[in-house]
């Protein structure tokens, strides 16, 4: 039964992996600073059929908050639940270092994160819907405070999900604005330019020497 194995790891890899992929690399990946963590992206759940919806509505959103707070700001907790079921499926006699790895760091991000974003979408007789849910969570984690809530529809999930993807710059407004970006300075006659970084210069490409 080797082969039903491996093709349920593949199934737990296809629901999660998407929306997580800048932080589901092995153990040699840098998976960043944990503390610097700002948003945790909750797990789809369990969409049954719809697992390319379930992707496709949380690599919007993640990609989106990224964008806005900073690649390393943001974690998807589906990605961790992947770790652990791989973990769990290679058993105890098995080399887990990536999944230890995996873990470790979700664990200590989402201690730190102080704010959970959900997205979930269904239908309901002729209307499709996205609802995001945005919270912000007390520092022992016992209470959450819904912060803000939008829902979006449309008489299919196309439609619904592009109205989400238009609504998410005006979406949990409260969140701390580009808190992870790059200050860029200024100088006159020159364009912005990153403090501590020489500009590279480039030479121009030549043929190697011949060969006598």
């Amino acid at each position: 039964m080797w082969w039903a194995l491996v093709f349920c790891g593949a199934v737990v890899t296809a629901i999660t992996a998407t929306p997580a992929r800048a932080q589901s690399g092995g153990a040699g990946d840098a998976l960043g600073d944990p503390a610097r963590v700002l948003v945790v992206v909750e797990d789809a759940g369990n969409v049954g059929l719809r697992i390319a919806d379930a992707q496709t509505v949380h690599e919007a959103v993640i990609t989106h908050l990224r964008k806005r707070l900073g690649n390393d700001a943001v974690v998807y907790e589906g990605t961790r639940k992947n770790a652990a079921a791989m973990k769990k499926m290679l058993g105890s006699s098995s080399e887990t270092q990536i999944q230890d790895s995996q873990l470790a760091f979700y664990d200590a991000a989402m201690k730190a994160a102080p704010w959970r974003v959900k997205a979930r979408f269904g239908q309901k007789k002729n209307e499709h819907f996205v609802v995001l849910s945005c919270k912000k969570v007390s520092s022992d984690k016992a209470v959450e405070k819904n912060v803000d809530e939008k829902r979006f529809t449309g008489k299919n999930f196309m439609i619904a999900k592009d109205a989400m993807i238009a609504g998410l710059d005006t979406f949990c407004l409260q969140l701390p604005a580009t808190a992870m970006q790059i200050p860029v300075e200024k100088t006159p006659g020159q364009p912005g330019v990153i403090p501590g970084l020489r500009k590279q210069v480039i030479k121009p490409w030549t043929p190697p020497p011949r060969r006598e």
